[in-house]
């Protein structure tokens, strides 16, 4: 199953961070929390491209909580891929073939 439940250490870290930021913050209050599922990979990176034995099939997932600050970026080289064959960037390190070959860089910086 999933776990979808509020972590309150968690939240309780998080809020330290925030009063040392922000004191006023102290006189605020938590009306609602939610939580949601983190898709992650063995290196916290994601994987972007095509899928070998799959002809057609493209891959954008696994951004370990990067989604939303790297989407813009994906978009445009996806649509490189897909309209092109290739891309800007070199996306080989990000190819589901990494795992397979044992060539992980770990993501130093997971937020």
């Amino acid at each position: 199953g999933y776990d979808l439940s509020v972590d309150p250490n968690y939240t309780d870290q998080i809020l330290e961070k925030a009063l040392y930021r922000m004191p006023i913050l102290e006189n605020a209050q938590i009306t609602s929390a939610w939580a949601g599922l983190y898709e992650t990979t063995p290196d916290n990176n994601a994987i972007l491209g095509t899928v070998p034995e799959a002809e057609g099939f493209y891959l954008a997932n696994g951004f370990s909580g990067h989604g939303v600050m790297q989407a813009p970026a994906v978009g445009v080289l996806l649509s490189e891929l897909i309209l092109e064959g290739k891309t800007s960037l070199e996306l080989s390190e990000l190819s589901i073939e990494r795992f397979k070959k044992g060539e992980l860089k770990v993501e130093k910086n997971v937020i």
